[in-house]
C-alpha cells in the first residue's frame, strides 16, 4: 500500500506546484496563498491515505471545508479545484480500511461538507457568484451524495470481500492444522498403543526379548511413517498420501494379533472401491482396535467388512471397560474421514460390547 501512497502523493505534488505557481504569479492574493498551502496539505494528506487513514480520511475533510470557506470569501473567481475529488476519496478509503462505524462518520461529515461544496455555487450572467437554489440546488446535492454514497458503497463491498478472504485463509489453516494433527494420530496412535501391549505382554510372560524386538520394529515404522509425512509437508503436500487401504486390512490385524491383542478378521475379496474410502476404512479400522486394546481389559475384537451399495465397516469389542482419563479426538477424527467419504460413522455400547459402525461410498 505505500506504493499507492507515493502514487498519490506526486500527483498531488503536481497539482500543488500549479497552484504555488499561481500563488508566486500574483504575490499580492492573500487567497492564493492559502490555496497553495492547503495544496501541500492535500499531498500529506494523500501521502498517508492507506497508512494513516483515520488521519489521512479526516484531513482531506478538513482540508475542503477550509477551501470552501476560502473560495466563496475571495474577492475574485478562483475557478473549480479538483481537490474536491479528495472527499469521495477520503469516504472510500475510511470505510474500506478504518471500519464501518469510522467510515459512517466519515460519510456523515462528508455529506455536510457537500453543503458548502464549491459546485454548489454558480455564476449569474454577470459573472456574480451566487449559491444555487430550488430544485437547481436540490439536484446537486443529490449529485454530491451519489457520488459519496458509490464511494463508501465500494469500500464497504472491498472490505467484506478482504474480510471473506481472511475468514477462508484462517478456516484453510485450521482444517491444514486439523488435518496434520489427524495424520499425526493416526500414524501413531496405534503404534504406540501396539507398544504398550507388546511391553505389558513381554513382561507377563518374562519374554523381554520377544516383546522388545517387536516394539523396535513397530517404532521404526512408526518412524518411517512420520519421515513420510515430514517429507510430504516439506514438498508442499497436504500430509500422508494414502498408503494403506481395505487390502491391508489383514496385515493390519495380524500386527495386533502379533501385539497380544485378540481379533478376528471377517472379509472376504473386496471389490474396487475409492481410494478416499479405502483409506478411511483402514483407519477406522486401526483406530476402533486400537481403541479397544486402550480402554477395554482384554478384549475380544472383530472386524468385519462387507461391500454391497457401500463399504460397511464393524468393530465390535467386547470386555471390561477401563477407566478414561479423558475424551479423545480419535472417534471424531474417524468420523471425518468418514464424512470425507461420502460416508457415516456411529458408536454404540451394549454393556462390556463397544461397536464403531462406518458407511463409506463406493
Amino acid at each position: 500500500m505505500r506504493t499507492v501512497d507515493l502514487v498519490l502523493a506526486g500527483l498531488a505534488a503536481v497539482l500543488a506546484l500549479v497552484y504555488t505557481a499561481s500563488a508566486f504569479a500574483e504575490p499580492s492574493d492573500a487567497s492564493g496563498w492559502v490555496q497553495a498551502l492547503l495544496s501541500w496539505g492535500f499531498v500529506a494528506a494523500f501521502g498517508m491515505v492507506t497508512g494513516r487513514v483515520r488521519w489521512a480520511s479526516i484531513g482531506m475533510i478538513a482540508l475542503n471545508a477550509a477551501w470552501s470557506a476560502v473560495w466563496t470569501l475571495a474577492p475574485v473567481n478562483l475557478g473549480y479545484t479538483l481537490w474536491v475529488l479528495a472527499v469521495p476519496v477520503a469516504v472510500f478509503v475510511a470505510r474500506r480500511f478504518a471500519g464501518g462505524r469510522f467510515g459512517a462518520g466519515v460519510l456523515a461529515a462528508a455529506m455536510v461538507w457537500a453543503l458548502a461544496s464549491p459546485f454548489m455555487w454558480a455564476w449569474d450572467e454577470r459573472f456574480v457568484l451566487f449559491y444555487r437554489s430550488g430544485v437547481d440546488a436540490v439536484l446537486a446535492l443529490a449529485a454530491h451524495w451519489a457520488v459519496l454514497a458509490v464511494a463508501y458503497l465500494l469500500g464497504a463491498n472491498l472490505a467484506r470481500e478482504e474480510a471473506g478472504r481472511r475468514e477462508r485463509l484462517r478456516v484453510a489453516r485450521e482444517q491444514e492444522r486439523l488435518a496434520i494433527a489427524g495424520d499425526i494420530h493416526d500414524l501413531l496412535g496405534h503404534t504406540l498403543t501396539l507398544i504398550r501391549v507388546q511391553a505389558n505382554a513381554g513382561l507377563a510372560a518374562g519374554d523381554e526379548r520377544a516383546a522388545l524386538k517387536q516394539i523396535s520394529a513397530e517404532a521404526g515404522e512408526a518412524l518411517t511413517d512420520i519421515r513420510r509425512l515430514v517429507r510430504s509437508l516439506r514438498d508442499g503436500g497436504s500430509g500422508v498420501e494414502p498408503t494403506a487401504g481395505v487390502e491391508e486390512l489383514p496385515e493390519l490385524v495380524q500386527r495386533f494379533r502379533d501385539a497380544g491383542v485378540r481379533v478376528r478378521y471377517e472379509g472376504g475379496a473386496l471389490p474396487q472401491v475409492p481410494a478416499v474410502s479405502s483409506l478411511a476404512a483402514h483407519r477406522i479400522v486401526a483406530e476402533a482396535v486400537a481403541n479397544a486394546a486402550r480402554h477395554q481389559e482384554d478384549p475380544d475384537v472383530r472386524v468385519r467388512v462387507e461391500a454391497a451399495d457401500r463399504l460397511a465397516v464393524t468393530v465390535a469389542s467386547t470386555g471390561p471397560i477401563r477407566p478414561r482419563p479423558g475424551a479423545g479426538t480419535g472417534l471424531e477424527g474417524c468420523r471425518e474421514r468418514a464424512a470425507s467419504a461420502g460416508g457415516t460413522l456411529s458408536t454404540e455400547q451394549r454393556g462390556d460390547t463397544f461397536i464403531v459402525r462406518a458407511e463409506l461410498g463406493r
